[in-house]
């Protein structure tokens, strides 16, 4: 990765650029679910315990979204987001305890932080002002997926701020992506034993208009199931669970229902053999990391396949 550098033109536009998180709305106030489950997505995807949405101004960095972290703002000096806004790329700090620049870093000094990555945000007009950032306090290495997953995560955040300044007039087709998206109205048993990754998929599924019973493992689903299975039209389901793994709790639900419909989540799939024979049996499988759009998109497939073979499409 490259250094960042302090660039003659980015000291020029200064003003202008910390006049733009103010242009875009994007005030220091946390609590958008929006912005909370990206920050939660971003540390679920690169198995970190710190993620933030940070904006900066003349003397803070101030935090739109937290996790892992109780605090609203730091100090600018030292800080890794003035760093990370210089350069439009990744910036990832393998060892800031030996980097001269963040020896007064208020994470490092006073947090423990030992390793960083930082994502700029960077408006339409090519302006940086702030960051999707993670951190851990041990070293961390990042794969090239998970870079490419904070930068998806880091064009949402703009995409959606930059929505917000648009006058009601612009036209539609700039508006596209705030199209309501698709509509399941379909009955789904999520069964994952991370808290924080149910709970975005959970509020993710049900803003498609889908009904989700969630189960922390497979024998809460079980449960579940024998109390809803003539309204349960899909099994999304984790594969290592407690208790009941993902494979017994599918292979006990078919075992009443054939035809129901499985996703499997899982980041691991090739030490699972079994799954080839339930995919030629109809089963999906979906792998870890992805987005939250990206299991809509897998469901909606599954939900209109479905549709299909009942004749209920357009019902």
């Amino acid at each position: 990765m490259s250094e960042p550098s302090t660039h003659s033109g980015e000291i020029q536009n200064e003003g202008f650029r910390l006049d733009r998180p103010h242009s875009l709305r994007f005030t220091p106030n946390p609590g958008e679910p929006i912005f909370d489950d990206i920050v939660r997505l971003a540390a679920l995807v690169c198995d970190v315990p710190v993620s933030v949405i940070a904006l900066i101004d003349e003397e803070r960095v101030r935090f739109k979204a937290r996790t892992g972290l109780e605090l609203d703002e730091i100090p600018r000096a030292g800080s890794f987001c003035t760093y990370t806004i210089l350069q439009s790329e990744v910036m990832i700090i393998h060892d800031p305890l030996s980097d001269e620049r963040f020896a007064s870093n208020y994470f490092v000094s006073r947090l423990g932080i030992k390793f960083y990555a930082g994502i700029p945000l960077t408006a339409s007009d090519r302006h940086r002002f702030g960051a999707l950032a993670i951190m851990d306090r041990v070293p961390h290495l990042l794969t090239e997926e998970q870079i490419i997953s904070l930068q998806i995560l880091a064009r949402l955040i703009v995409t959606e701020l930059e929505a917000r300044h648009w006058p009601e007039g612009q036209s539609s087709q700039r508006r596209l992506h705030l199209a309501r998206g698709p509509q399941l109205s379909s009955t789904i048993l999520l069964v994952e034993d991370n808290e924080n990754l149910r709970d975005l998929l959970q509020r993710t599924l049900e803003g498609t208009g889908s009904h989700v019973f969630s189960a922390a493992d497979g024998a809460e689903a079980v449960l579940l199931w024998q109390e809803h299975q003539d309204a349960i039209d899909l099994l999304v389901t984790d594969i290592a669970l407690p208790r009941l793994n993902g494979l017994q709790l599918a292979e006990h639900i078919r075992a009443t229902n054939p035809e129901m419909k499985l996703l499997f989540i899982t980041g691991f799939a090739e030490e699972f053999p079994e799954l080839n024979e339930l995919v030629r049996d109809g089963a999906s499988v979906i792998e870890k990391p992805f987005l939250p759009s990206e299991l809509v998109n897998r469901v909606e497939q599954i939900v209109s396949k479905r549709n299909t073979a009942t004749g209920t499409e357009g019902d």
